[in-house]
């Protein structure tokens, strides 16, 4: 039995609605995954505090949504790679100013909203000394991030 004319076009809007509503959810579902991802993004700032004791104090937040997750840190200072504070200090002459730094490594996870300290250091004046910070950082869907600080 041959189907008509008028149930074949429904056959085909049927097919036609089923497809385009496939379409719509897989397109939903890739919102939703940015969407996600946007909302626990970690994104790192930075400020340097001069104090009026003439006390450098650099510190890190977590301004983000999401944890931010250290994968390397890199101290640079003229064109060279240094593997923490206490090298690249003292190669900048400035390790007789230190009052305190820290060293976070690779793992190291930083909380939504919290802050760290790096550096606290005697200065002078509000001269860069030349060294260079890159701290690079993923979230917790594996997205790398790069933050950059010059002191």
């Amino acid at each position: 039995m041959a189907l008509s004319k008028t149930e074949r076009l429904s056959h085909y809007g049927i097919l036609i609605i089923a497809i385009s509503a496939l379409v719509v959810s897989v397109w939903q579902v890739r919102i939703l995954q940015q969407h996600n991802k946007l909302t626990v993004k970690p994104y790192l700032d930075f400020t340097i505090v001069y104090s009026s004791e003439k006390i450098m104090k650099v510190t890190l937040s977590n301004q983000g949504f999401g944890p931010a997750i250290f994968e390397k840190l890199t101290y640079k200072y003229q064109g060279k790679e240094y593997s923490s504070w206490e090298e690249v200090l003292k190669e900048a002459n400035q390790w007789e100013n230190v009052k305190g730094w820290f060293n976070y490594g690779p793992n190291t996870i930083m909380a939504p909203g919290s802050e760290l300290t790096l550096l606290r250091l005697a200065k002078e004046d509000f001269k860069q000394i030349g060294i260079q910070l890159d701290i690079v950082y993923q979230s917790i869907y594996e997205e790398n991030f790069i933050r950059t600080i010059e002191l």
